[in-house]
This record gives structure tokens, sequence and C-alpha cells, in this order.
């Protein structure tokens, strides 16, 4: 569905109408074709639907009291959407982005909503390769204790490429600690295969708290030695 702003006039779209897809880049807005990707359907992409799906579910079966905490809580919770507006998600959507944190990083979902609470930043500090030592090292400094961290990575990707994004795939799961050196490779491994020497690699890491709230994505370019 295309999202679209009025001032006066149209002054911003963005999202897909008919056949046309609105977007942005650091040009300016532009209007291209709407192109069908293929569905490889991946066991990772059906693991995510699966869980979105059983979470969606689950909403249903909520008692009217725990609906009312999430609906009571959807102002706490806004986001800033594309145009830079605050929006509020429905109840149901919070349960599920929550719920769907908690799952991913392997803590218990909640029934329950509670006010946000300020969530650790994991302070990504270094993140160093190393083909002869089998060593992929992601480094942060901030304290997270008490939550778990998610780490993020891309495959080799060309020397220029700056927007990772959609690249990012989630290839480990950590506890918390007050800092942490985490070495990734077997779990990078197992996701992409093992880097070669002089890959250009993107690792990520975000921090989600036992409330299924999660800090912003910290992102860091590594290169990969021999």
């Amino acid at each position: 569905m295309a999202k679209i702003k009025f001032g006066m006039m149209m002054t911003d779209a963005s999202g897909k109408l008919g056949g046309q897809v609105f977007a942005k880049n650091r040009g300016g807005s532009y209007v291209r074709t709407k192109a069908t990707p293929l569905n490889p359907q991946t066991s990772s992409q059906m693991t995510i639907r699966g869980i979105f799906a059983s979470i969606s579910s689950a909403w249903s079966s909520l008692a009217e009291s725990s609906r009312l905490s999430f609906n009571n809580f959807v102002a706490d919770y806004a986001r800033t959407d594309i145009f830079g507006d605050l929006r509020n998600p429905s109840g149901k959507a919070l349960f599920q982005r929550l719920n769907q944190n908690l799952v991913l990083t392997n803590q218990p979902q909640i029934t329950i909503c509670v006010a946000p609470e300020v969530v650790p930043f994991a302070n990504l500090d270094t993140v160093n390769g190393n083909v002869g030592d089998t060593e992929l090292i992601v480094s942060a400094v901030g304290n997270t204790t008490g939550s778990r961290v998610m780490i993020w990575a891309t495959p080799s990707l060309s020397q220029g490429k700056s927007f990772v994004k959609n690249d990012l795939r989630l290839v480990d799961v950590i506890d918390g600690a007050d800092t942490f050196d985490s070495n990734i490779w077997a779990a990078y491994s197992e996701k992409f295969g093992a880097p070669t020497a002089g890959a250009n690699i993107h690792v990520g890491v975000r921090v989600v708290n036992a409330n299924g709230q999660a800090s912003p994505l910290e992102v860091k370019k590594a290169t990969i030695v021999a």
C-alpha cells in the first residue's frame, strides 16, 4: 500500500500504488515500476513466518485485560514513520512486535504490556576477522547485563556499498554482559559459508530486554584478513 503525505498539495509518498512504487534516495523522491521478486522460501524465512503467525494467533486467545494492557500503551511505544511523523501501533501490532523480539532472542513471551524502559546500547566497538585463526570477533563495551544481544551480519559485499540494512541476517544471539568479545565465526560460516581473506562484511548488534523492547541497530564494517 502506498503512503502519501498531503499538504496544500501532495508533498510526499512512499510504498506501492497500482503498478508503481514511490521511493526516495539521496537524489530525492522518485517513482519506479513495481517488480515482483522471487520468493525462495528459505528455511530462515519460513521460520520467521511461522513465528509471526503463531504470535498473531496468540493475540486472539488473550484475556480482554491482557489485550487492554497493550492497547493502553500504544502511545508510549509510538515510532517515527518514513515522513518523520510519530505513529502509534495498534495493540495487536505492539503485541506482535515485542513478542517476536522475545522469541528470536529465546526469552519468555509476555501477555501483559508494561511501560517502556530505557534499553541499553551494546556500544559496538570493533569487528575483526582473521581467516588463519578462524575468528570473527565482535566486541562491545556497553553494559547489557540482563538482556539478550542479537548479532546480525551480511555476506561479503562490495567495498563501496554503505546501505546494508536489507542484507543483514540474524546469525547469533548471546547473553548480555558488562562488556563482551564474541567469536561468531562458526555462526557466520553456518549462515554464509566461511569468510575469505579480503571479504568486506558488515556486522550489527541489537539489544532486546525482557519486555521485548529492542535498541537501535548498531553496525560496523570489517575486512577479513588472512
